[in-house]
């Protein structure tokens, strides 16, 4: 009987689903920046990543629903890079001035207000800024915990406070994020310094 060969694929290799899904939120960021967030369509996103729409539709139920995987995606960045500042950093003012400025570097992103979005994607949004607000205070309370142990700080930290004040700076940032004033965000740099070392340190 004659050997048959085995049949060569043809084609480009599939292009696998975490790398297409990466290739729209990356091709979102530039379109939003192109053309601002309400003005961008799905069509100009799939433009811009070379996909079709329904490539888009594969992972992606609206521009919105993407937006909330940036939102979750940039909070689980904030809180390794927090986590990491905390750990490469040993003067506490440091500490609390490496991750303020970490923070802020979220709002350089195209302006998008999130407090708009509504239906699933909206409450998904809430849910992570919930979420990564909570763990981040977690971060915090035991970076605040060692300060005080070392004896660094003379009171020990108070957890329900320690929220209310990072509730307050994100509430505040958001507010001009959403209102194209990440420039003036940053400005306030030293007043969120100020604050955060009187009530922490």
């Amino acid at each position: 009987m004659p050997e048959t060969k085995a049949k060569r694929p043809r084609g480009r290799p599939a292009i696998p689903r975490e790398v297409q899904r990466q290739r729209l939120l990356d091709a979102a960021t530039r379109a939003f920046e192109k053309n601002q967030y309400e003005k961008t369509r799905v069509s100009d996103i799939v433009k811009e990543a070379g996909m079709s729409s329904r490539s888009f539709y594969e992972f992606f139920d609206s521009k919105e629903d993407l937006v909330a995987e940036v939102v979750q995606r940039q909070g689980r960045w904030l809180v390794g890079a927090l986590e990491a500042v905390f750990e490469q950093t040993e003067d506490p003012l440091e500490r609390i001035d490496r991750g303020l400025r970490t923070y802020l570097s979220l709002f350089s992103a195209p302006t998008i207000d999130l407090d708009r979005l509504a239906g699933a994607a909206g409450d998904r949004v809430r849910e992570a800024r919930l979420r990564y607000v909570r763990e981040i205070t977690d971060a915090v309370f035991r970076v605040l915990s060692e300060i005080h142990e070392k004896g660094h700080s003379s009171r020990p930290p108070d957890r329900l406070g320690v929220e209310l004040i990072l509730t307050g700076i994100e509430g505040v940032s958001f507010r001009y994020y959403a209102a194209g004033r990440g420039a003036e965000l940053v400005e306030l740099h030293p007043s969120f310094m100020a604050l955060l070392v009187r009530a922490f340190l």
